[in-house]
Protein backbone atom coordinates (compact mmCIF):
# COMPACT_ATOMS: atom_id res chain seq x y z
CA UNK A 1 0.00 0.00 0.00
CA UNK A 2 1.47 3.36 -1.24
CA UNK A 3 0.42 6.74 0.66
CA UNK A 4 1.54 10.02 -0.30
CA UNK A 5 0.74 12.97 1.51
CA UNK A 6 2.82 16.85 0.70
CA UNK A 7 1.46 20.55 -0.09
CA UNK A 8 2.50 19.79 -3.87
CA UNK A 9 -0.08 20.86 -6.57
CA UNK A 10 -2.64 18.57 -7.84
CA UNK A 11 -1.36 16.14 -10.43
CA UNK A 12 -3.14 17.93 -13.41
CA UNK A 13 -1.17 21.27 -12.70
CA UNK A 14 1.90 19.17 -11.97
CA UNK A 15 1.78 17.55 -15.59
CA UNK A 16 2.13 21.32 -16.59
CA UNK A 17 5.91 21.29 -14.79
CA UNK A 18 8.95 21.45 -17.08
CA UNK A 19 10.13 17.28 -17.74
CA UNK A 20 13.06 18.79 -19.28
CA UNK A 21 16.18 19.46 -17.68
CA UNK A 22 15.53 22.69 -16.48
CA UNK A 23 18.33 26.20 -16.28
CA UNK A 24 17.82 28.43 -13.16
CA UNK A 25 19.77 31.60 -14.08
CA UNK A 26 20.93 33.98 -11.08
CA UNK A 27 19.56 36.62 -12.35
CA UNK A 28 16.06 38.53 -12.47
CA UNK A 29 13.57 38.86 -15.86
CA UNK A 30 11.14 41.42 -16.61
CA UNK A 31 7.86 39.77 -18.17
CA UNK A 32 5.22 41.27 -20.45
CA UNK A 33 1.82 39.83 -19.66
CA UNK A 34 -0.16 40.38 -22.63
CA UNK A 35 -3.76 39.39 -21.12
CA UNK A 36 -7.22 38.01 -23.24
CA UNK A 37 -8.94 40.84 -23.69
CA UNK A 38 -6.35 42.85 -24.81
CA UNK A 39 -5.39 45.04 -22.14
CA UNK A 40 -1.23 45.15 -21.33
CA UNK A 41 -0.23 45.03 -17.94
CA UNK A 42 3.79 45.21 -18.03
CA UNK A 43 4.85 43.48 -14.23
CA UNK A 44 8.28 43.00 -13.31
CA UNK A 45 8.46 39.76 -11.37
CA UNK A 46 11.48 36.67 -10.55
CA UNK A 47 12.35 34.01 -12.88
CA UNK A 48 11.84 30.31 -11.11
CA UNK A 49 13.54 28.25 -13.50
CA UNK A 50 13.19 27.44 -17.11
CA UNK A 51 13.28 24.52 -19.74
CA UNK A 52 12.89 23.89 -23.10
CA UNK A 53 8.69 23.90 -23.03
CA UNK A 54 8.02 26.58 -19.86
CA UNK A 55 8.90 28.21 -17.21
CA UNK A 56 7.91 29.63 -13.66
CA UNK A 57 7.74 33.02 -12.78
CA UNK A 58 7.09 34.10 -9.12
CA UNK A 59 5.52 37.32 -7.75
CA UNK A 60 4.67 39.11 -4.11
CA UNK A 61 1.13 39.43 -5.53
CA UNK A 62 -1.04 37.65 -7.49
CA UNK A 63 -1.61 38.73 -11.27
CA UNK A 64 -5.11 40.61 -12.19
CA UNK A 65 -7.78 37.76 -13.17
CA UNK A 66 -7.90 39.46 -16.56
CA UNK A 67 -3.97 38.46 -16.60
CA UNK A 68 -4.34 34.76 -15.14
CA UNK A 69 -4.58 30.80 -16.61
CA UNK A 70 -4.84 31.18 -20.11
CA UNK A 71 -3.28 34.65 -20.91
CA UNK A 72 -0.69 34.86 -23.62
CA UNK A 73 2.50 36.45 -22.29
CA UNK A 74 6.12 37.59 -24.15
CA UNK A 75 9.20 38.13 -22.05
CA UNK A 76 12.25 40.02 -22.01
CA UNK A 77 15.41 39.22 -20.49
CA UNK A 78 17.21 42.17 -18.39
CA UNK A 79 20.70 41.84 -15.54
CA UNK A 80 22.08 44.26 -13.65
CA UNK A 81 24.89 43.68 -16.32
CA UNK A 82 23.37 44.36 -19.49
CA UNK A 83 19.55 43.75 -21.37
CA UNK A 84 19.15 40.90 -23.73
CA UNK A 85 15.55 41.39 -25.37
CA UNK A 86 13.86 38.51 -26.92
CA UNK A 87 10.47 37.39 -27.37
CA UNK A 88 9.13 34.24 -26.28
CA UNK A 89 5.14 33.78 -26.42
CA UNK A 90 3.90 31.38 -24.33
CA UNK A 91 0.21 30.95 -22.10
CA UNK A 92 0.09 30.56 -18.41
CA UNK A 93 -1.05 27.02 -17.26
CA UNK A 94 -1.27 27.17 -13.89
CA UNK A 95 -1.18 29.74 -10.56
CA UNK A 96 0.30 28.80 -7.12
CA UNK A 97 -0.30 29.99 -3.70
CA UNK A 98 3.17 30.29 -1.97
CA UNK A 99 4.20 31.53 1.63
CA UNK A 100 6.12 34.12 -0.03
CA UNK A 101 3.49 34.84 -2.92
CA UNK A 102 2.35 33.29 -5.69
CA UNK A 103 3.91 31.46 -8.44
CA UNK A 104 2.84 30.75 -12.31
CA UNK A 105 3.74 27.95 -14.97
CA UNK A 106 3.56 29.54 -18.25
CA UNK A 107 4.24 27.16 -21.31
CA UNK A 108 6.34 28.41 -24.78
CA UNK A 109 4.13 28.17 -27.80
CA UNK A 110 7.11 26.46 -29.60
CA UNK A 111 10.03 24.88 -27.82
CA UNK A 112 13.51 27.18 -27.24
CA UNK A 113 17.25 26.60 -27.26
CA UNK A 114 17.71 25.91 -23.67
CA UNK A 115 21.53 26.25 -24.18
CA UNK A 116 21.20 29.66 -24.98
CA UNK A 117 19.70 30.67 -21.57
CA UNK A 118 23.02 28.88 -20.27
CA UNK A 119 25.64 30.53 -22.31
CA UNK A 120 23.80 33.97 -21.90
CA UNK A 121 24.19 33.15 -17.96
CA UNK A 122 27.69 31.96 -17.89
CA UNK A 123 28.31 34.99 -20.61
CA UNK A 124 26.79 37.98 -17.84
CA UNK A 125 28.52 36.00 -14.87
CA UNK A 126 31.90 36.40 -16.46
CA UNK A 127 31.29 39.72 -17.25
CA UNK A 128 30.08 41.11 -14.31
CA UNK A 129 33.02 39.30 -12.72
CA UNK A 130 35.88 41.03 -14.89
CA UNK A 131 34.03 44.74 -14.09
CA UNK A 132 33.63 43.91 -10.10
CA UNK A 133 37.27 42.70 -10.07
CA UNK A 134 39.12 45.83 -9.25
CA UNK A 135 42.82 45.06 -10.95
CA UNK A 136 43.97 42.08 -13.53
CA UNK A 137 44.89 39.20 -11.31
CA UNK A 138 47.74 36.91 -12.49
CA UNK A 139 47.37 32.85 -11.63
CA UNK A 140 49.72 31.30 -9.84
CA UNK A 141 52.73 29.78 -11.43
CA UNK A 142 51.18 26.22 -10.05
CA UNK A 143 48.47 27.09 -11.27
CA UNK A 144 50.11 27.59 -14.83
CA UNK A 145 52.08 24.36 -14.37
CA UNK A 146 49.19 22.18 -13.47
CA UNK A 147 47.06 23.63 -16.57
CA UNK A 148 50.06 22.88 -19.03
CA UNK A 149 51.27 19.40 -18.09
CA UNK A 150 47.14 18.57 -17.72
CA UNK A 151 46.90 19.33 -21.32
CA UNK A 152 49.98 18.10 -22.36
CA UNK A 153 49.65 14.93 -21.12
CA UNK A 154 46.09 14.65 -22.69
CA UNK A 155 47.47 15.50 -26.40
CA UNK A 156 49.69 13.03 -26.17
CA UNK A 157 47.39 10.48 -26.10
CA UNK A 158 44.46 12.10 -27.60
CA UNK A 159 44.91 11.08 -31.64
CA UNK A 160 45.99 7.48 -30.37
CA UNK A 161 42.41 7.25 -28.33
CA UNK A 162 40.52 8.68 -31.21
CA UNK A 163 42.33 6.11 -33.61
CA UNK A 164 41.69 3.78 -31.37
CA UNK A 165 37.74 4.38 -31.24
CA UNK A 166 38.01 5.02 -34.94
CA UNK A 167 38.64 1.57 -34.98
CA UNK A 168 36.16 0.08 -32.90
CA UNK A 169 33.18 2.06 -35.22
CA UNK A 170 34.52 -0.31 -37.89
CA UNK A 171 33.79 -3.36 -36.96
CA UNK A 172 30.49 -4.73 -36.69
CA UNK A 173 28.17 -3.66 -34.10
CA UNK A 174 27.65 -7.49 -31.61
CA UNK A 175 31.80 -7.73 -32.07
CA UNK A 176 32.90 -4.09 -31.60
CA UNK A 177 30.10 -3.98 -28.21
CA UNK A 178 32.03 -5.90 -26.67
CA UNK A 179 35.04 -4.57 -27.09
CA UNK A 180 34.25 -1.36 -26.58
CA UNK A 181 33.36 -2.37 -22.84
CA UNK A 182 36.96 -3.77 -22.50
CA UNK A 183 38.56 -0.77 -24.53
CA UNK A 184 36.53 1.46 -21.65
CA UNK A 185 38.51 -0.68 -18.92
CA UNK A 186 41.80 -0.62 -20.06
CA UNK A 187 41.83 3.06 -21.43
CA UNK A 188 40.21 4.04 -17.92
CA UNK A 189 43.42 2.69 -16.34
CA UNK A 190 45.59 3.73 -18.51
CA UNK A 191 44.32 7.65 -18.03
CA UNK A 192 43.97 7.03 -14.43
CA UNK A 193 47.50 8.58 -13.82
CA UNK A 194 46.95 11.98 -15.58
CA UNK A 195 43.71 12.09 -13.38
CA UNK A 196 45.47 11.65 -9.99
CA UNK A 197 48.21 14.01 -11.13
CA UNK A 198 45.21 16.40 -12.17
CA UNK A 199 43.77 15.31 -8.24
CA UNK A 200 47.07 15.66 -6.70
CA UNK A 201 48.19 18.52 -7.81
CA UNK A 202 44.83 20.62 -7.62
CA UNK A 203 44.83 19.61 -4.01
CA UNK A 204 48.51 20.82 -3.36
CA UNK A 205 47.36 23.92 -4.86
CA UNK A 206 44.14 24.53 -2.77
CA UNK A 207 46.27 24.27 0.56
CA UNK A 208 48.77 26.63 -0.94
CA UNK A 209 46.89 29.21 -1.70
CA UNK A 210 44.98 32.10 0.61
CA UNK A 211 41.22 31.96 -0.16
CA UNK A 212 41.11 34.55 -1.86
CA UNK A 213 43.25 33.59 -4.33
CA UNK A 214 41.67 30.00 -4.14
CA UNK A 215 37.97 31.68 -6.57
CA UNK A 216 40.66 33.05 -9.41
CA UNK A 217 42.86 30.04 -10.25
CA UNK A 218 40.27 27.13 -9.85
CA UNK A 219 37.97 29.66 -11.85
CA UNK A 220 41.19 29.61 -14.57
CA UNK A 221 41.74 25.73 -14.49
CA UNK A 222 38.03 24.94 -15.04
CA UNK A 223 37.88 27.27 -18.22
CA UNK A 224 41.18 26.12 -19.47
CA UNK A 225 40.62 22.71 -19.15
CA UNK A 226 37.16 23.19 -19.86
CA UNK A 227 37.55 21.55 -23.14
CA UNK A 228 38.16 18.30 -21.81
CA UNK A 229 36.93 17.80 -18.62
CA UNK A 230 33.42 18.70 -20.09
CA UNK A 231 33.53 15.16 -22.35
CA UNK A 232 32.47 13.91 -19.00
CA UNK A 233 28.70 14.44 -17.96
CA UNK A 234 29.15 14.67 -14.56
CA UNK A 235 32.05 17.03 -14.21
CA UNK A 236 29.93 19.20 -16.56
CA UNK A 237 26.81 19.31 -14.78
CA UNK A 238 29.03 20.02 -11.72
CA UNK A 239 29.90 23.11 -13.59
CA UNK A 240 26.92 24.34 -15.46
CA UNK A 241 24.94 23.90 -12.47
CA UNK A 242 21.31 23.20 -14.82
CA UNK A 243 19.27 23.35 -11.60
CA UNK A 244 21.50 26.06 -9.68
CA UNK A 245 23.33 24.14 -7.97
CA UNK A 246 26.20 21.43 -7.64
CA UNK A 247 25.36 17.93 -6.06
CA UNK A 248 21.87 17.73 -7.71
CA UNK A 249 19.85 14.54 -7.67
CA UNK A 250 21.15 13.89 -11.32
CA UNK A 251 24.84 14.05 -10.16
CA UNK A 252 23.22 11.40 -7.31
CA UNK A 253 21.79 9.34 -9.55
CA UNK A 254 24.70 9.12 -12.03
CA UNK A 255 27.13 7.96 -8.97
CA UNK A 256 24.38 5.14 -7.87
CA UNK A 257 24.66 4.41 -11.72
CA UNK A 258 27.98 3.61 -12.30
CA UNK A 259 27.88 3.72 -15.94
CA UNK A 260 29.96 4.06 -18.82
CA UNK A 261 29.15 7.63 -19.70
CA UNK A 262 30.77 10.49 -21.62
CA UNK A 263 31.09 11.92 -25.04
CA UNK A 264 33.62 10.24 -26.62
CA UNK A 265 36.29 7.69 -25.02
CA UNK A 266 38.58 9.86 -23.84
CA UNK A 267 35.38 11.48 -21.65
CA UNK A 268 34.48 7.90 -21.27
CA UNK A 269 37.60 7.56 -18.99
CA UNK A 270 37.29 10.44 -17.30
CA UNK A 271 33.73 9.98 -16.37
CA UNK A 272 34.78 6.14 -14.71
CA UNK A 273 38.36 8.17 -13.24
CA UNK A 274 35.47 10.53 -11.47
CA UNK A 275 33.02 8.25 -10.21
CA UNK A 276 36.05 6.53 -8.61
CA UNK A 277 37.02 9.16 -6.75
CA UNK A 278 36.58 8.94 -3.14
CA UNK A 279 34.53 11.74 -3.13
CA UNK A 280 32.01 9.76 -5.34
CA UNK A 281 31.74 6.73 -3.59
CA UNK A 282 31.24 8.15 0.12
CA UNK A 283 28.27 9.31 -1.82
CA UNK A 284 27.26 5.94 -2.89
CA UNK A 285 28.28 4.73 0.55
CA UNK A 286 25.70 7.25 2.26
CA UNK A 287 22.82 5.35 0.87
CA UNK A 288 24.35 1.75 2.09
CA UNK A 289 25.02 3.58 5.82
CA UNK A 290 21.18 4.67 5.92
CA UNK A 291 19.77 1.99 4.52
CA UNK A 292 21.73 -0.38 7.40
CA UNK A 293 20.22 2.07 9.54
CA UNK A 294 16.87 2.01 9.00
CA UNK A 295 17.14 -1.83 8.52
CA UNK A 296 18.84 -2.62 11.69
CA UNK A 297 16.28 -0.62 13.12
CA UNK A 298 13.11 -2.23 12.09
CA UNK A 299 14.87 -5.38 13.14
CA UNK A 300 14.69 -4.50 16.85
CA UNK A 301 12.00 -3.16 17.17
CA UNK A 302 8.43 -4.41 17.64
CA UNK A 303 6.55 -1.56 17.42
CA UNK A 304 6.18 1.10 14.03
CA UNK A 305 9.30 2.70 12.78
CA UNK A 306 9.09 6.39 12.05
CA UNK A 307 11.74 7.46 10.01
CA UNK A 308 12.02 11.04 8.23
CA UNK A 309 14.64 11.69 5.40
CA UNK A 310 15.65 15.67 4.85
CA UNK A 311 16.97 16.93 1.55
CA UNK A 312 16.31 13.08 0.23
CA UNK A 313 17.23 13.43 -3.30
CA UNK A 314 16.43 10.11 -5.32
CA UNK A 315 16.29 7.94 -1.93
CA UNK A 316 18.07 5.50 -3.15
CA UNK A 317 18.24 3.90 0.72
CA UNK A 318 14.89 3.02 0.19
CA UNK A 319 14.67 1.37 -2.98
CA UNK A 320 17.74 -0.47 -1.57
CA UNK A 321 15.47 -1.21 1.41
CA UNK A 322 12.17 -2.24 -0.52
CA UNK A 323 14.71 -4.75 -2.42
CA UNK A 324 16.33 -6.20 -0.04
CA UNK A 325 13.75 -6.03 3.26
CA UNK A 326 11.41 -9.08 4.47
CA UNK A 327 7.83 -7.83 4.11
CA UNK A 328 7.15 -8.49 7.20
CA UNK A 329 9.28 -6.16 8.82
CA UNK A 330 8.89 -3.23 5.71
CA UNK A 331 5.04 -3.59 6.76
CA UNK A 332 6.43 -1.67 10.59
CA UNK A 333 8.17 1.49 8.54
CA UNK A 334 6.47 4.73 7.74
CA UNK A 335 8.84 7.05 6.67
CA UNK A 336 8.82 10.47 5.39
CA UNK A 337 10.84 12.08 2.47
CA UNK A 338 11.52 15.86 2.10
CA UNK A 339 13.19 17.73 -0.66
CA UNK A 340 12.49 21.32 -2.35
CA UNK A 341 13.63 20.28 -5.16
CA UNK A 342 10.03 18.46 -7.25
CA UNK A 343 12.59 17.04 -9.96
CA UNK A 344 14.08 15.18 -7.09
CA UNK A 345 11.02 14.47 -5.38
CA UNK A 346 9.50 12.73 -8.74
CA UNK A 347 12.39 10.76 -9.18
CA UNK A 348 12.11 9.47 -5.58
CA UNK A 349 8.41 8.45 -5.77
CA UNK A 350 9.08 6.76 -9.23
CA UNK A 351 12.23 4.74 -7.78
CA UNK A 352 10.10 3.52 -4.93
CA UNK A 353 6.92 2.89 -6.54
CA UNK A 354 9.07 0.63 -9.59
CA UNK A 355 10.28 -1.15 -6.87
CA UNK A 356 7.23 -1.74 -5.01
CA UNK A 357 5.45 -3.27 -8.38
CA UNK A 358 8.76 -5.69 -8.83
CA UNK A 359 8.95 -6.84 -5.66
CA UNK A 360 4.83 -6.84 -4.74
CA UNK A 361 6.06 -5.12 -1.41
CA UNK A 362 3.86 -1.99 0.92
CA UNK A 363 5.27 0.56 2.17
CA UNK A 364 3.81 3.39 4.20
CA UNK A 365 5.89 6.69 2.52
CA UNK A 366 4.96 9.85 2.20
CA UNK A 367 6.64 12.86 -0.12
CA UNK A 368 7.30 16.05 1.14
CA UNK A 369 7.97 18.95 -1.40
CA UNK A 370 8.60 21.67 0.83
CA UNK A 371 11.37 23.93 1.13
CA UNK A 372 14.45 22.77 3.57
CA UNK A 373 13.92 26.55 5.92
CA UNK A 374 9.91 26.56 5.96
CA UNK A 375 9.74 23.02 6.81
CA UNK A 376 12.64 23.82 9.40
CA UNK A 377 10.63 26.49 11.13
CA UNK A 378 7.29 24.11 11.84
CA UNK A 379 7.98 20.88 10.83
CA UNK A 380 5.11 19.97 12.98
CA UNK A 381 2.67 21.06 10.13
CA UNK A 382 4.08 18.87 7.63
CA UNK A 383 4.93 15.65 9.53
CA UNK A 384 1.54 14.17 10.66
CA UNK A 385 3.42 11.86 13.49
CA UNK A 386 5.75 13.84 15.60
CA UNK A 387 7.50 11.36 17.61
CA UNK A 388 10.26 10.08 15.18
CA UNK A 389 12.64 7.27 15.52
CA UNK A 390 15.43 8.23 13.05
CA UNK A 391 16.18 11.86 11.22
CA UNK A 392 18.58 11.60 8.74
CA UNK A 393 20.09 13.88 5.73
CA UNK A 394 22.90 12.58 3.75
CA UNK A 395 24.41 15.31 1.86
CA UNK A 396 22.68 18.43 2.62
CA UNK A 397 24.63 20.19 5.39
CA UNK A 398 27.84 19.74 2.66
CA UNK A 399 26.16 23.21 1.87
CA UNK A 400 24.80 25.15 4.64
CA UNK A 401 26.83 27.10 7.45
CA UNK A 402 27.00 25.89 10.92
CA UNK A 403 24.49 28.68 12.53
CA UNK A 404 21.76 27.46 9.95
CA UNK A 405 22.47 23.60 11.05
CA UNK A 406 22.36 24.66 14.44
CA UNK A 407 18.62 26.27 13.32
CA UNK A 408 17.50 23.33 11.79
CA UNK A 409 18.74 20.77 14.69
CA UNK A 410 16.96 23.20 17.18
CA UNK A 411 13.68 22.27 15.43
CA UNK A 412 14.33 18.68 14.31
CA UNK A 413 14.98 17.37 17.64
CA UNK A 414 10.98 18.20 19.49
CA UNK A 415 10.15 16.06 16.91
CA UNK A 416 12.27 13.25 18.44
CA UNK A 417 10.75 10.69 20.70
CA UNK A 418 12.89 9.25 23.55
CA UNK A 419 15.87 7.51 22.02
CA UNK A 420 15.26 8.94 18.84
CA UNK A 421 18.78 9.80 16.81
CA UNK A 422 19.51 11.86 14.59
CA UNK A 423 22.46 11.10 11.78
CA UNK A 424 23.39 14.04 9.18
CA UNK A 425 26.40 13.14 6.75
CA UNK A 426 29.30 15.93 6.41
CA UNK A 427 32.56 15.37 4.18
CA UNK A 428 35.71 15.43 6.22
CA UNK A 429 38.43 18.29 6.86
CA UNK A 430 40.56 15.11 6.26
CA UNK A 431 40.01 14.81 2.62
CA UNK A 432 42.61 14.85 -0.12
CA UNK A 433 40.13 15.38 -3.32
CA UNK A 434 39.16 18.91 -2.20
CA UNK A 435 41.61 20.45 -5.31
CA UNK A 436 39.73 18.39 -7.47
CA UNK A 437 36.19 18.75 -6.06
CA UNK A 438 36.72 22.67 -6.80
CA UNK A 439 38.20 22.19 -10.20
CA UNK A 440 34.49 20.75 -11.29
CA UNK A 441 33.37 23.45 -9.16
CA UNK A 442 31.23 21.29 -6.85
CA UNK A 443 32.13 23.49 -3.32
CA UNK A 444 31.08 21.77 -0.02
CA UNK A 445 32.21 23.18 3.69
CA UNK A 446 34.48 19.98 4.94
CA UNK A 447 34.51 19.40 8.91
CA UNK A 448 36.37 18.23 12.21
CA UNK A 449 34.79 16.48 14.50
CA UNK A 450 34.60 19.58 16.57
CA UNK A 451 32.72 21.60 13.86
CA UNK A 452 30.05 18.54 13.43
CA UNK A 453 29.82 18.23 17.51
CA UNK A 454 28.56 22.25 17.19
CA UNK A 455 25.46 21.51 15.57
CA UNK A 456 23.99 21.11 19.05
CA UNK A 457 25.96 23.82 21.14
CA UNK A 458 22.39 25.89 20.84
CA UNK A 459 20.41 22.92 21.24
CA UNK A 460 18.54 21.94 24.55
CA UNK A 461 17.39 19.21 25.98
CA UNK A 462 18.83 15.90 27.22
CA UNK A 463 20.76 14.30 24.47
CA UNK A 464 24.19 12.09 23.72
CA UNK A 465 26.48 14.01 20.72
CA UNK A 466 28.85 12.03 18.97
CA UNK A 467 30.86 11.62 15.17
CA UNK A 468 30.58 8.11 13.19
CA UNK A 469 33.76 7.86 10.72
CA UNK A 470 34.01 5.97 7.85
CA UNK A 471 36.68 4.74 5.88
CA UNK A 472 35.57 7.27 3.31
CA UNK A 473 36.18 11.37 3.27
CA UNK A 474 32.96 11.46 5.41
CA UNK A 475 31.76 11.29 9.07
CA UNK A 476 28.51 11.66 10.64
CA UNK A 477 27.25 13.95 13.20
CA UNK A 478 25.18 11.25 15.85
CA UNK A 479 22.75 12.94 18.32
CA UNK A 480 20.54 10.45 20.52
CA UNK A 481 17.78 12.30 22.67
CA UNK A 482 17.93 10.94 25.92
Amino acid sequence: MEKTSSNQIDKETEKQLPKEEVFVPSYECKYKINSLNGNNCNIECVLGDISKYGTRISLETPLPIDERIGSVLEMSISTDVLEYNRSLSGVIRWEKKKDTGWEYGIQFDSPIHLDLFRTLHDSLVGIKNRIDSQEPVVPHNDTLSLVFQTKEKIKMVLPLLSELESGLNDYEYAVAYNLKEEIYKATYQLLKPIYEFLKKKSNELYHSLSEKEIKYNFDYIRHELREILFLDPFIKRATTKPLGYAGDFEMMDSIYRDSTEGTNLLGKSIHKCTLNLKSAQAVFHRQNFFYRNILDRLKKTKSRLYVLSIACGPAREVVTLIQNTDPSLLDKLTIYLLDQDPRAITEAKHGIRIALLKTKKQLDFHCLNIEISRFATNPGKFVKHTEIDLIYSAGLFDYIKTRTAQKICNHLYPLLKPKGEIFLGNFSSDSDEIGIMEVMDWSLIYRTDEELVSFADTLSGPKRIDVVSDVLPQKFFHLTKE
